[in-house]
């Protein structure tokens, strides 16, 4: 199997499972579990039991160089990136959060020319992004005029679609020539580092108060929702181009919308639908 194809089934598969994490945040923040302490926790855990499985294979070897580029690299993709998150989704809802979160692709689009040869802008590309930013819109615009915590949560949301972008375009670079499963628990382990410091200082007593569906929440999101799809999703980058793979991030609002209306009684009305069907068609054109 060409690595085109295999970077396709590796994408598919973390964002089949990505699709249920706004859900599993929504129903941890909504149990007692606060953002920053949530975030931390969750990427921690994830990676320490990636870097246990590495050391285990004989595959956790890194230089110092080596450190400092993953340290950026997660500080970025795990601790600024999840901060912006999940204090969005706090602002708004499972099925918004998904929506916006996944204007990432648009980003990686646009920038991933300034990088990589094998990217290129070209009009059906554009066309797509246009689709897929009107598809947002519609989609939200339902909601009350964008102020007070929800035009917050929609900002935040929106820097951590940026944030998103930038870590896969530097994600590419970075695994081209290292251990995958190394690079992805070292990242998750030390970029969560800041996010604990900062729950514990802004967000009281640590874990306090948390009810069962929290804490049941959390566990699926360690085990099922962290290690394996970003895993997955990493090697997706390492195999294909990095334009192509992002592109599949835009099934991410689609299924959030869905699982939100399924498991949380999250609106789902015609605005919402007509954004997804512009979003799908920016997926079709930008593969096209």
């Amino acid at each position: 199997m060409k690595d085109s194809s295999k970077s396709i089934i590796y994408a598919l598969f973390a964002c089949a499972v990505w699709g249920t994490v706004y859900v599993a945040v929504k129903i941890g923040l909504n149990a007692g579990l606060k953002p920053l302490t949530f975030a931390g926790v969750r990427f921690f855990a994830g990676g320490a039991v990636l870097l246990v499985l590495a050391a285990s294979m004989g595959r956790l070897k890194l230089g110092i160089r080596d450190i400092w580029v993953i340290a950026l690299f997660g500080i970025f993709q795990t601790g600024v990136q999840n901060a912006l998150f999940f204090m969005g989704e706090e602002y708004t809802n499972a099925s918004i959060s998904a929506i916006f979160i996944n204007t990432a692709p648009f980003f990686v689009i646009l920038a991933a020319p300034l990088f990589f040869n094998a990217s290129r802008i070209t009009v059906p590309r554009i066309a797509g992004v246009l689709a897929g930013f009107g598809g947002v819109l519609a989609a939200s615009w339902r909601y009350e005029a964008l102020r007070g915590r929800y035009g917050l949560g929609a900002l935040l949301l929106t820097l951590s679609a940026v944030t998103w972008a930038g870590s896969n375009i530097a994600a590419k670079k970075i695994m081209a020539s290292r251990d995958t499963l190394t690079v992805t628990g070292m990242q998750m382990v030390i970029g969560s580092a800041p996010l604990i410091a900062l729950g514990f200082k802004f967000e009281g007593k640590f874990m306090a108060g948390v009810q069962p569906s929290g804490w049941v929440a959390l566990g699926y999101l360690v085990v099922f929702a962290t290690m394996i799809p970003f895993l997955a999703w990493y090697k997706a980058l390492k195999l294909g181009e990095v334009g192509r793979v992002s592109v599949f991030g835009f099934t991410l609002p689609i299924l959030g919308v869905l699982t939100g209306w399924l498991v949380l009684g999250e609106p789902l009305d015609a605005r919402i639908i007509l954004g997804m069907a512009m979003v799908a068609f920016g997926i079709i054109t930008v593969n096209i």
